[in-house]
């Protein structure tokens, strides 16, 4: 039962699965033969091995009857799993082109706005904030002010590369933190030269000789982010919300500015050993 759900697990019907298997014991046999091993309905067993041999997984002998052997599961597997391969590699590239023209397509459609509106989500989970700041990242046009929690958070490695797709945008960060930000090396480490350059000239970083009450960051001077720490532990989020209030934005914006004033100028050349 093992081997037949495996056969499944890849890509093939029950039928497929326990006639190969059956054909892998007989090696070369005939239908009827390998539809009662099988148990599949004599009326079904010719079009079960015939697709079977159009996915690689038997040869056929033309005679009368015709005769069926099964082709080696390395070969077969390797094969089936090149097909697959390029099916799927054609199936993105025309996704691709479908998502790129729906893009145009909906760029189209006008969106009445009202000054007033003001939206608002929500995310609690590691793996819902984890999407949730990838889809936050991916949105920003022109600028993040961030005061944001410990670098010990592990949900940050996998944010860096959005963070760099974003100065690859063109957009400016500004990152305020705490002298306990000194482990922003380490992260930093974790970057190849080039990106480490890109990191450096996008992103400009200042240290305060104090702790933060809240963390929070705007974006394009529109949305605004809040952390919530776990109540037992500083060092990882409780909860994330997304504000879209550009009045809220504006006055942390302001908030942000003076304590910028405050801060030290980060030296990534000095802390990193670059």
């Amino acid at each position: 039962m093992q081997k037949k759900r495996l056969l499944q697990d890849i890509g093939l019907t029950a039928y497929e699965a326990s006639a190969y298997l059956s054909l892998l014991k007989f090696g070369v046999s005939e239908a009827n033969h390998i539809g009662r091993d099988a148990d599949v309905p004599y009326g079904k067993i010719y079009t079960v091995l015939e697709s079977l041999a159009g996915k690689g997984f038997v040869e056929v002998q033309a005679s009368r009857p015709k005769k069926f052997r099964a082709v080696d599961p390395e070969i077969a597997l390797n094969l089936f799993f090149e097909r697959r391969k390029s099916e799927f590699e054609r199936e993105v590239i025309t996704l691709k082109g479908f998502i790129e023209e729906v893009k145009q397509v909906l760029k189209t459609i006008p969106t009445q706005k009202r000054k007033d509106d003001v939206f608002w989500t929500t995310a609690v989970t590691e793996s819902e904030i984890r999407k949730f700041a990838v889809s936050t990242y991916g949105e920003i046009k022109k600028s993040v002010l961030i005061i944001p929690p410990l670098f010990g958070m592990p949900i940050v490695p996998s944010l860096l590369p959005e963070v760099l797709k974003a100065i690859d945008r063109g957009v400016k960060i500004r990152l305020l933190g705490s002298h306990r930000f000194t482990s922003l090396s380490s992260l930093i480490s974790l970057l190849g030269d080039e990106d480490f350059d890109k990191f450096k000239k996008g992103m400009k970083i200042r240290l305060v000789q104090k702790s933060f009450n809240s963390c929070f960051g705007t974006f394009d001077d529109s949305v605004v982010v809040l952390f919530q720490l776990h109540p037992q532990d500083n060092d990882r989020i409780l909860s994330v919300v997304k504000i879209r209030d550009a009045g809220l934005a504006k006055n942390l914006s302001k908030e942000f500015d003076l304590l910028w004033n405050e801060g030290e100028e980060f030296d990534f050349e000095k802390v990193t050993g670059r």
